[in-house]
């Protein structure tokens, strides 16, 4: 990243997450941590000294006395409108870890305030900068696959200890929720999800989601349970097939062999559909959270819309809040958008 204004950047909240955009910002070109903040003290301040910055145990504190152009917010989401709006008031630029709020109407409420002052507001759905993402969107827009006919995503593993005020929808199912639309270029109209609660009796921990594009239908499979991390996503169209591992950032391509109809017979059937022609795309292996930073820092600095926009957050917490409503009374929902 190559500027030479150097902007003074902050985390607010430095968990398992929050640790990570510490060690990003530490390692990026054009920036200042000026400090970090989080009620834990202990852990607090052993991650400042880690990263030879300043702790505070109060955020109002840090933004007060180091007044950073650019802050992270990587605290538990009931937290994330009160913490965001206290910053962006103040006329910092925010990064604010996804969900943008818990609430739509406080998702609103931030981006009106963020444009009222002029500054960055990036809800961090970390996925859309994930190199396999970026490739199938482009893939995608020159027409790789013809006409789309359904997505179908898995995003499942065992229950993470650090989640403590959120169920697997938020979590986990809004990336997808927001990958998808991203994808596509469109909202669903409606939503039909089922859910519960199997090994953890507070929240939800797990969820089949149906989301009707009219002329095209996806699904998303979510949950806390299965005793393996997997995070795929496949999408099939006229002209061919792909498939994609978040993980290992590795695209699958498979092309149609079918191209006059019904075959003639058997031998014909399986040279028309016994080995379709695969290609693997190969990419660069980039984290996805130092690209996401990058564009936050560019976007702060050149004044520009960050990959991301504000309004996309906005459609995340919509859709997330769509799903629970539907699970919660066992029927689709007709979604209305502002």
């Amino acid at each position: 990243m190559n500027n030479s204004k150097v902007l003074k950047v902050a985390v607010i909240g430095v968990g398992a997450m929050g640790r990570n955009h510490v060690r990003s910002y530490s390692s990026l070109h054009g920036v200042r941590l000026v400090g970090v903040a989080d009620v834990n003290e202990k852990q607090g301040r052993k991650i400042a000294k880690s990263y030879h910055t300043r702790f505070y145990t109060r955020y109002l504190d840090l933004i007060e006395t180091e007044k950073p152009q650019a802050v992270s917010i990587v605290v538990p989401t009931s937290l994330h409108y009160q913490v965001s709006m206290d910053c962006i008031k103040r006329g910092i630029s925010v990064l604010v870890e996804k969900p943008l709020t818990s609430t739509i109407g406080e998702a609103k409420k931030l981006v009106c305030e963020a444009k009222k002052r002029k500054v960055v507001l990036l809800a961090g759905h970390i996925e859309r900068y994930n190199p396999v993402i970026v490739k199938l969107q482009k893939l995608i827009n020159s027409g790789e696959f013809g006409d789309i006919l359904s997505i179908v995503v898995k995003r499942v593993g065992l229950y993470p200890p650090r989640i403590s005020d959120v169920n697997v929808v938020t979590d986990l199912a809004v990336h997808d929720l927001d990958i998808i639309c991203s994808l596509l270029g469109k909202t669903p109209s409606k939503i039909y999800a089922r859910g519960g609660k199997v090994l953890n009796n507070k929240r939800i921990d797990h969820a089949e989601i149906f989301l009707d594009f009219n002329r095209l239908s996806c699904f998303i499979q979510v949950n806390w349970i299965t005793p393996v991390k997997i995070r795929t996503l496949s999408i099939t169209g006229k002209k061919g097939y792909a498939e994609i591992d978040y993980v290992a950032q590795k695209l699958d391509i498979y092309k149609s062999n079918n191209n006059t109809g019904q075959p003639a017979g058997f031998q014909e059937f399986l040279s028309k559909f016994g080995s379709p022609r695969k290609e693997q795309i190969r990419l660069k292996g980039e984290e996805p959270l130092r690209l996401e930073l990058e564009d936050f820092i560019q976007a702060v600095l050149l004044k520009r819309p960050t990959l991301v926009t504000p309004e996309e957050g906005v459609r995340a917490v919509i859709l997330s809040q769509a799903v629970l409503k539907s699970i919660t009374k066992n029927k689709p929902i007709i979604l209305k958008y502002p």
